[in-house]
């Protein structure tokens, strides 16, 4: 009966510590073309830290195209206080960047220069993996460093547009992420969780 107890808060613990992973398959034209993972880590301090993965490859109009990419976000008692962001296409670094609270405002440093702001992001792409948006208005999009505006075409779809051009959907089931599009110029990116 002692060691009941401490067993229990043992088990506890370890079940809180447990990461929360999503899997997505990735689709261009409907070929599978690469991966993307999303992992939730929570720890006992109040901070939890997601980190979300992808990783493809396709022939687009005749070229050979590779993407990497990888994302860290930190928040501390719900609240985002630091995130960065790296992106590869075909080997090369095309966008990277980094944000982070310093007590009274937010500092971006990323592939466009440094600046700052203290709207505090109450929404970003972790919230829409792991949160409820419905009742969002605005979304911190961390790869632009910009608040993009939400909008709901249906009770079960988010919508926003960055300024890089792309048109992102997600589509809910049951209260959970179920798929995503990516509408860039030329093609539909459709991300379908697996798990």
């Amino acid at each position: 009966m002692k060691y009941l107890l401490p067993f229990l808060l043992l088990t506890l613990g370890l079940q809180a510590a447990e990461p929360r992973v999503l899997r997505f398959n990735i689709y261009l034209f409907g070929d599978s073309i690469g991966q993307m993972t999303i992992t939730q880590h929570r720890l006992p301090d109040g901070i939890e830290r997601y980190v979300i993965k992808s990783a493809s490859s396709a022939k687009i109009l005749w070229v050979n195209r590779s993407n990497y990419s990888d994302y860290e976000f930190t928040l501390q008692n719900g609240r985002l206080i630091a995130t960065s962001y790296r992106e590869t296409e075909n080997g090369q670094l095309s966008r990277w960047g980094t944000m982070k609270y310093d007590g009274s405002q937010y500092v971006v440093n990323n592939y466009r220069g440094t600046f700052r702001f203290t709207e505090p992001p109450l929404y970003s792409i972790v919230s829409i993996y792991f949160g409820d948006m419905r009742a969002a208005q605005r979304l911190y999009y961390d790869t632009e460093a910009e608040f993009v505006k939400v909008e709901h075409p249906d009770a079960n779809t988010i919508e926003f547009k960055t300024s890089d051009g792309h048109r992102n959907v997600y589509h809910y089931l049951n209260g959970s992420l179920h798929h995503l599009e990516v509408h860039v110029s030329i093609a539909t990116v459709k991300m379908v969780r697996v798990n």
